[in-house]
């Protein structure tokens, strides 16, 4: 009887003291709107059960933080999760300086715990570019790597992406006319080939050899983050061991792949003209804590990140080609105006297609491929016009809300190039717009992915007709925790164009 009771009082202690610290955490945010929390025994966990039941029924977390937007109409308001507090905010003012001052606001230390080590297996490490919260390590490499999407870098790649374009072109003209193709694959794999080759010059043979490995592990890798982040059992290593399993075996196959070319490469003399390779390889010197696992880390980084966005965005830029046939043909009617049908798009050609980046940034408005960015307040006595933000607050910009709110975009669900035209994108409003975020942590290779979907889609666009063969699918449905992509796939048709 002495042992229950004695139980039973270190219990009560126990949660009376979780109580206590709790709520001298929560009382840091009583300045700020907030959903209702219970004031049963369960108010220690604050909105948690309510945004688990959400959870359920949607498609990711920052789908389930939109609905209590919708529902409490706060542009600014922050959710108790148990010891955890996110600020939800859609403040314009506020989203920019916090994205700017990236030392009081370096990135969430959740993106370190999803993409450094996935049950003990390297994915991104702890330093790499995409992982590290904010450290000197991360903004000397930041600054060593920025040559490598400069201009001149990418005026030099051109002629090899012309390689990666009439690859594809061979393949799609292969396949019988009017076959049903899920595009998303067929510009998983070119994309693919362009980092690859364009980015780290991977020989055609390694290429061939691995390709499809890597290809195929890309998913795995993103398929285990996100059960990382939405299953909590999946830490226990009793569950999901077929998965886990499958990811490492698939994982230590290109690390070792990519650890063996960074060694090759650093054993000969760094070339003439610096590749993305070569950038990876200097920007590492900048820290004697660094090792060739890091270097495989940042080669990954590149590969996966450039990859799987650039194809997402290409292939739902295709979709919304062939579902808007005006578009479509002023799209392939100033492509003849710039090149003839069937040549390689030059380095001054591509800046002529004014129209088709106007389509793809559209694209990247209604879809885009990351819904959501996050940040944390790591300094005492932050204060952004005039807020207080605690330390330790997580700050949730939410991507795809703001594409979607009316109040920054007319008529935010309809597809309208036109919004993107010289006149109109001087209406819009800063950081309305963040398909590869803003600021320091802005995405390094924004300007190479929207070189490499002009060249891909412009040619796909001058040479064949796309059609929808399930007209009844008007939208695509996109999810996914780390990358948002089609559900489905991306299902079309395309038909040789006529000669005339």
């Amino acid at each position: 009887m002495l042992t229950i009771s004695l139980v039973l009082a270190l219990s009560a202690i126990g949660y009376l003291a979780l109580n206590l610290y709790l709520y001298k955490i929560r009382r840091n945010y009583k300045h700020m709107n907030s959903p209702p929390v219970s004031r049963n025994l369960t108010w220690f966990l604050g909105v948690l059960p309510d945004f688990k039941k959400r959870l359920q029924l949607s498609p990711n977390g920052a789908h389930v933080l939109a609905q209590y937007h919708h529902d409490y109409k706060w542009d600014l308001f922050v959710l108790p999760l148990f010891s955890k507090n996110i600020i939800y905010c859609m403040e314009l003012d506020f989203i920019g300086k916090v994205l700017a001052d990236w030392k009081t606001f370096p990135k969430d230390e959740g993106y370190k715990k999803v993409f450094s080590f996935i049950n003990g297996v390297r994915i991104f490490g702890n330093y790499g570019l995409l992982s590290d919260p904010g450290t000197n390590v991360w903004h000397a490499k930041r600054r060593a790597m920025d040559p490598g999407f400069h201009k001149s870098f990418l005026k030099s790649i051109i002629p090899e992406m012309n390689i990666v374009v009439n690859k594809l072109m061979n393949i799609l003209k292969s396949r019988p006319s009017n076959t049903v193709s899920d595009v998303c694959l067929d510009m998983n794999q070119s994309a693919f080939e362009a980092i690859s080759s364009c980015g780290f010059n991977m020989s055609s043979s390694v290429m061939s050899t691995h390709g499809q490995h890597i290809v195929k592990t890309v998913p795995l890798i993103l398929e285990a983050m996100t059960l990382s982040m939405r299953e909590s059992s999946f830490k226990y290593p009793w569950t999901w061991r077929k998965e886990k399993m499958t990811l490492k075996r698939s994982v230590e196959v290109i690390r070792d792949l990519i650890k063996n070319l960074l060694l090759e490469r650093i054993k000969n003399d760094l070339p003439e003209n610096p590749d993305l390779m070569s950038h990876i390889i200097k920007s590492n010197q900048c820290s004697d804590q660094l090792s060739i696992d890091d270097l495989v880390d940042d080669y990954l980084v590149f590969l996966i990140a450039g990859m799987e966005t650039t194809a997402i965005t290409m292939a739902i830029t295709l979709f919304y080609l062939a579902q808007n046939k005006d578009i479509f043909f002023k799209v392939r009617s100033e492509i003849d105006s710039v090149v003839e049908r069937g040549e390689s798009l030059k380095c001054d050609d591509v800046s002529k297609l004014v129209f088709l980046e106007m389509v793809i940034k559209e694209c990247l408005r209604i879809k885009p491929p990351v819904r959501a960015i996050g940040r944390c307040c790591v300094k005492d006595n932050a204060v952004v016009n005039g807020l207080k933000i605690p330390p330790g607050a997580e700050i949730h910009v939410p991507i795809m809300a703001l594409h979607h709110d009316p109040r920054y975009w007319e008529n935010p669900e309809i597809f309208n190039p036109d919004r993107f035209s010289l006149d109109s994108k001087k209406k819009i409003r800063s950081f309305s717009f963040l398909p590869f975020a803003a600021g320091a942590r802005s995405c390094i290779g924004k300007n190479f992915a929207i070189l490499e979907a002009k060249m891909v889609v412009s040619r796909i666009v001058q040479e064949f007709d796309l059609e929808n063969p399930n007209p009844e699918v008007t939208d695509l449905k996109t999810a996914g925790f780390v990358t948002s992509r089609p559900v489905k796939g991306v299902k079309l048709k395309l038909c040789p164009r006529p000669h005339s």
